[in-house]
């Protein structure tokens, strides 16, 4: 016997529809449900021939559980070609520092990599600040012509 009224449950309010669309509805439902967990969960497989056991992850995968196997993510913010150029420019820029000289690798290395203040290194330094400025600059200025 077949029903003579069907009923879809959409947005918190109740339709009633055809037949056809209430099959088509929750066969996609179904198909719905079952791509989700596919997508989730991990395989098993059992070569027949060899017994070897393999393992297919599924194709989502939590944060955490990639966390604890040590996977590593970029930043959103950045795409692999940036990150392609950013390594080289890296590279080159270690390359090019060591052409300063001493003195003038001491003051880029307290700027920019110990994050020391201007003024704390001028005074370290026993020189003027706007001095250490005017350094910095010309310093700056030899590095971007050597890049």
């Amino acid at each position: 016997m077949a029903k003579d009224h069907y009923y879809i449950k959409a947005d918190g309010q109740i339709f009633e529809v055809s037949q056809e669309l209430y099959e088509v509805y929750y066969r996609g439902r179904r198909k719905e449900k079952y791509f989700m967990h596919d997508l989730k969960e991990e395989r098993v497989l059992v070569d027949r021939e060899t017994g070897q056991i393999r393992v297919l992850p599924g194709k989502e995968d939590s944060y955490e559980r990639l966390l604890a196997m040590e996977r590593q993510f970029m930043g959103e913010e950045e795409d692999v070609a940036d990150a392609a150029v950013r390594a080289v420019m890296l590279e080159r820029l270690s390359e090019v520092l060591e052409a300063l000289d001493r003195d003038e690798l001491e003051i880029i290395y307290a700027l920019f990599y110990q994050e020391v203040s201007e003024v704390a290194l001028a005074r370290e330094l026993g020189i003027a600040r706007t001095t250490l400025q005017y350094r910095k600059k010309r310093i700056l200025e030899k590095l971007r012509e050597l890049l």
